[in-house]
């Protein structure tokens, strides 16, 4: 569809909004410029070709880790743990006039925020948790084999395990109002919490510096070790001493008016180390797609999936928009607007596994590079879009100063140019108001890894919003 707007009227609308924004320039010979404004607007149903991608190793750290196991027909077989080191408390956190026989325990404690799973939440699991023998590389991929960094065989290495669900049913009823999370606890034995006591007092330089307690203490590896139909997304990690204290108390003799002094033992518990965005934390990855979705792939179906899976390459429309701009331009042609709007849809599925929330546009030669440098769309090379649950669509709206430059060039479209890497990823925002605008800004953008999802995208049907004004001179 192409539309037209003529007139002088605008001509004149588009003038008086010219000199309102610019109150420095001088009205004198406004009257000499007369002439027409056209302002077309393509938007049409085009065919974007597309090929779907089965990821290679890519950048499985995040602040958040994946645990447990699920099959589903449609999606395939995914089973995730996580590896991560630990940062430490600085400082004991406990008197040192606490003796040992007071350490009573420890745990660790595993948090993921209620609602934040994939699967049945009453299904029942065990995770066990292991110490590594060798430090994480700051470079982890989804590739890793935990086999590398801990030994199963080795009776030292286990940890603990707990068995658990991520049902808020198992709550008191105060916890089931106000607590945001649920919680598997791991008991540690307390030998070791005696020990983390004696290294805190005797060489406080190994809790100064994450790097330091990492050579000591390389940290750990979390497994599902049985149950399936479940995945939870774990926000938090960490261990906690609990110990007894004496705590006296004062009190006056009403019979003789003397103070009268009694101890009482009370526990309390300090957090030592935990998981945090500082260390290195990596999701372990093994995800087997489905029949249904290879099938989609043969047939030449646009799949995106998380974690993992697939994503897609396509070949942007550039030249067809630049030649389209050169018929109809002259010195005074400006383009305004530049879009892209896919059409997406869920793969039904009983899970609940939905859509990614993001997709990142980004040069496929640049993709690599892209998230391995930790960087953010620039509007330039590399955009992003968010999932419209009403439209059904993801719409890449800031694609006009990429068009800008290709025209500009005046050099020959090469593959670089125009083809692309649609992927999953989540993006962290921050908005700053100024004055009646509100500008929102991504400061961080990584693989998706949150949950599963399935997005069928229908490049077929993409719709480009193509938007150039041009004035004629009288």
């Amino acid at each position: 569809m192409k539309i037209k707007f003529f007139g002088t009227a605008l001509a004149a609308l588009a003038a008086s909004l010219m000199i309102s924004c610019q109150d420095d320039l001088s009205e004198q010979g406004s009257s000499l410029v007369t002439g027409e404004v056209t302002i077309t607007v393509d938007s049409l149903a085009t065919f974007v070709p597309a090929h779907t991608v089965e990821y290679d190793a890519y950048d499985a750290r995040s602040t958040t880790r994946l645990l447990g196991r699920i099959n589903v027909p449609e999606y395939g077989s995914l089973s995730c743990s996580y590896l991560s080191q630990l940062y430490p408390s600085p400082v004991l956190g406990i008197s040192d006039t606490v003796p040992e026989a007071y350490i009573d325990s420890m745990k660790l404690m595993v948090q993921v925020p209620r609602g934040s799973l994939t699967g049945d939440s009453l299904a029942p699991q065990q995770l066990k948790v292991y110490k590594l023998n060798k430090q994480l590389p700051s470079g982890i991929t989804n590739e890793v084999n935990p086999l590398d960094y801990y030994n199963p065989s080795d009776p030292d290495a286990l940890v603990g395990f707990s068995t658990y669900t991520l049902s808020n049913l198992s709550m008191n009823d105060t916890a089931f109002l106000k607590d945001p999370y649920v919680y598997a606890y791991v008991k540690i034995p307390r030998e070791e919490a005696v020990k983390c006591v004696r290294a805190y007092r005797t060489k406080p330089e190994l809790f100064q510096w994450p790097q330091t307690f990492a050579q000591s203490f390389p940290g750990l590896y979390v497994e599902q070790s049985f149950g399936n139909g479940c995945i939870g997304n774990v926000s938090g990690m960490g261990i906690y001493l609990y110990y007894r204290v004496d705590k006296a108390t004062s009190s006056k003799d009403e019979t003789t008016g003397e103070t009268v002094t009694t101890t009482k033992i009370t526990r309390d518990s300090v957090c030592l180390f935990r998981s945090t965005p500082e260390v290195v934390s990596s999701n372990v990855i093994d995800l087997k797609l489905s029949d249904t979705l290879k099938g989609l792939k043969a047939d030449g179906k646009s799949i995106i999936t998380t974690p993992g899976g697939y994503y897609v390459n396509i070949d942007f429309p550039a030249q067809e928009i630049i030649d389209k701009y050169k018929q109809n331009s002259s010195q005074l042609t400006v383009v305004s607007s530049l879009s892209m709007e896919i059409p997406a849809s869920e793969i039904k599925n009983d899970y609940g596994i939905g859509t990614a929330p993001y997709l990142l546009m980004v040069k496929k030669s640049e993709r690599e590079d892209f998230f391995n440098n930790n960087k953010v769309p620039d509007g330039v090379h590399s955009f992003y879009a968010s999932y419209d649950a009403e439209k059904k669509s993801y719409t890449f709206n800031a694609l006009r100063q990429y068009i800008i430059d290709l025209i500009n060039s005046g050099k020959a479209l090469t593959p670089e140019d125009i083809e692309f890497s649609l992927v999953p990823v989540n993006l962290t925002m921050e908005t700053q108001e100024n004055y009646n605008q509100v500008i929102v800004y991504v400061t961080r953008c990584s693989n998706y890894l949150y949950k599963p999802t399935m997005t069928l995208l229908d490049t077929d049907n993409a719709i480009i919003d193509f938007t150039y004004s041009k004035q004629e001179i009288e």
